[in-house]
């Protein structure tokens, strides 16, 4: 049986509201087809260490890592990932596959 992953995004948004309507409502229903869901999504982060790579916090669970990569690399996202990293997103965006705990 394959090991859940969970994969982290931290991404600075230009403008919110263009995200969600341009981006964010239409990634529900691609990520849910590769098993996916999101856990957790939010602009409300309180900085507690270091500085602020970002103002959008992302976090998501896939059944296993190749569904995951199945939803990165799909025909069906490339356009939403394009239009993200073209004109909604500055900078980079950080996605780690968490699969095990550190013992």
């Amino acid at each position: 049986m394959d090991q859940p992953v969970y994969s982290f995004g931290y991404i600075n948004v230009k403008d919110h509201a263009d995200y969600m309507e341009r981006y964010g409502r239409h990634i529900p229903a691609i990520i849910a087809k590769f098993g996916g869901e999101f856990l957790a999504a939010s602009q409300n982060n309180a900085l507690v260490e270091g500085d602020a790579a970002g103002n959008w916090v992302v976090l998501a669970r896939f059944p296993s890592k190749e569904q995951a990569h199945a939803f990165m690399t799909s025909e069906e996202y490339a356009p939403f990932a394009k239009l993200r990293q073209d004109e909604l997103t500055e900078g980079s965006l950080v996605i780690s596959f968490f699969d095990e705990l550190p013992a």
